[in-house]
């Protein structure tokens, strides 16, 4: 059984990209380095593990963190940060002497702790914002609502009763920009394992879509969007002991496993309603989607695949040593399926070593020109570098930071005043100054560095994922 270590560091806290932040700031960043340009205004929203450990108990897993918000905005009077902690139930109660149970962390008390406790909702994983709200996600509870200027947390969101059960709303929701709809599904294990789906419309209206029956409890992170389908790639990553995780023998990571034999089934379900269409292929690891579109009766998904050598338990561990090993989430190669009536078929499209791909979402749900991407510039290395994939030319551009330096996912804000413009917004943690800053990019010149730098005081742990809110919007 594996409990909640001991927290044993002499390094400088804040000198690691996964170090907690258990301040909360909110100021006006003095020092920026470039200049911003005139017409990028608007926010940016990160989410991530921002408390990872309470007092001298550290969580098992980077998975298990307390979700943490940054806030950037970008205004005529300059960039303003802040930073708050969901409230939620967790957060509120975890205590040197109590952790919740989680992901990877089992509650202390072994079997009488554990026993049928599913994992507490951290709500650290993704934001979003559709149909006026903003929405801290994670992926097997209600979302909570958030005040988009303030931050403050005004409890879980039920979407007028639609989420029920364990109320499962994944963390990886997709908007369709033509029609202002927002697609999500819900994962539940028990009593029976399927995939709920949801659409939820412009007015913020959700209805139920087509449910996903499974055979078995599997792991299921993300999922595309074409204009006709929601694309789910269920990849073998089973609870092959799902009786030791319900009685909390085990934590629920190590109840998984990876069952190559049994492929990766792709799953096509009609967004106007209809029967799922089932398409077997051999078996895939990964976790993110970049996007997916219609091409002469196809159906095309571009995503990051991971080598099925290293699934699940070599990439699980890693995760959970995540204080030492910061590379092991970025090993992945961009990759297409396509899938053809029956048949499906793999394109290989670039080696970077790379995870969390985004594009302008202005292309979703139909082919996009480019694809952005965190990235490793040395094979096995930590990410330390900015990628943008052109599909047209197959040209690379690269921007790296200093070394010893990382980085994180990469959104697109759009150019308001251009076409198809933009720039790429991340953030560098520094790690000898045990800091973080903003980082703008030209996104069709990567390689010629940062056009503009926004300098914090303090460091921001290397979070999850994010949205960018224009102003206009």
């Amino acid at each position: 059984m594996t409990e909640p270590a001991l927290v044993n560091s002499d390094r400088r806290h804040g000198s690691s990209p996964w170090d907690a932040q258990e301040e909360e700031f909110d100021y006006r960043v003095e020092e920026v380095h470039g200049a911003i340009p005139a017409s990028l205004r608007g926010v940016l929203y990160r989410i991530g593990p921002g408390r990872l450990k309470v007092g001298e108990l550290r969580f098992g897993h980077i998975f298990d963190g307390d979700g943490m918000i940054s806030r950037f905005e970008f205004s005529d009077d300059g960039v303003s940060f802040r930073n708050r902690y969901v409230r939620t139930k967790h957060f509120a109660m975890a205590s040197s002497t109590w952790i919740g149970r989680g992901i990877g962390t089992q509650r202390l008390g072994g079997f009488l702790g554990n026993v049928f406790r599913m994992p507490s909702n951290v709500s650290n994983t993704n934001i979003v914002s559709h149909a006026n709200g903003l929405f801290s996600l994670w992926e097997g509870g209600r979302p909570y609502r958030i005040d988009p200027e303030t931050l403050e947390t005004r409890g879980t969101e039920t979407f007028d009763g639609t989420l029920k059960h364990m109320g499962a709303f994944s963390a990886h929701p997709k908007i369709d920009v033509a029609t202002g709809e927002m697609f999500n599904f819900g994962l539940e294990m028990f009593p029976r394992p399927m995939l709920r789906t949801f659409c939820r419309d412009a007015h913020g209206r959700m209805k139920v879509l087509a449910p996903v029956k499974l055979s078995r409890p599997v792991l299921c992170h993300d999922f595309a969007l074409t204009e006709h389908y929601l694309v789910f790639l269920i990849d073998p990553i089973v609870f092959s002991r799902p009786i030791t995780a319900a009685l909390g023998l085990d934590s629920m990571d190590h109840c998984l496993s990876f069952e190559e034999k049994q492929g990766t089934r792709v799953v096509l379900v009609p967004r106007d309603g209809g029967k799922p269409r089932v398409v077997d292929t051999e078996a895939l690891f990964h976790f993110h989607n970049a996007n997916a579109w219609e091409e002469n009766g196809d159906v095309v998904v571009e995503f990051v695949a991971h080598p099925t050598s290293q699934a699940w338990d070599p990439f699980n561990e890693a995760l959970r040593d995540y204080e030492n090993n910061v590379a092991a989430a970025f090993g992945g190669r961009m990759e297409r399926l396509r899938i053809t009536g029956n048949r499906v078929t793999h394109e290989h499209l670039a080696d970077v070593e790379c995870e969390f791909p985004q594009l302008d979402q202005r292309f979703a749900t139909r082919a996009h020109p480019t694809t952005y991407v965190a990235a490793s510039s040395l094979p096995g290395g930590e990410p330390d570098s900015l990628v943008s994939l052109d599909h047209a030319t197959g040209r690379q551009d690269m921007f790296t930071v200093a070394a010893g330096n990382t980085i994180c996912e990469p959104l697109f804000a759009p150019d308001p005043e251009t076409d198809g413009g933009g720039w790429l917004l991340s953030v560098e943690h520094l790690a000898d100054e045990a800091r973080s800053r903003l980082l703008v990019l030209d996104a069709e010149h990567l390689a010629d560095g940062p056009i503009a730098s926004a300098e914090l005081t303090n460091h921001i742990p290397m979070g999850f994922h994010g949205t960018f809110v224009p102003a206009a919007s």
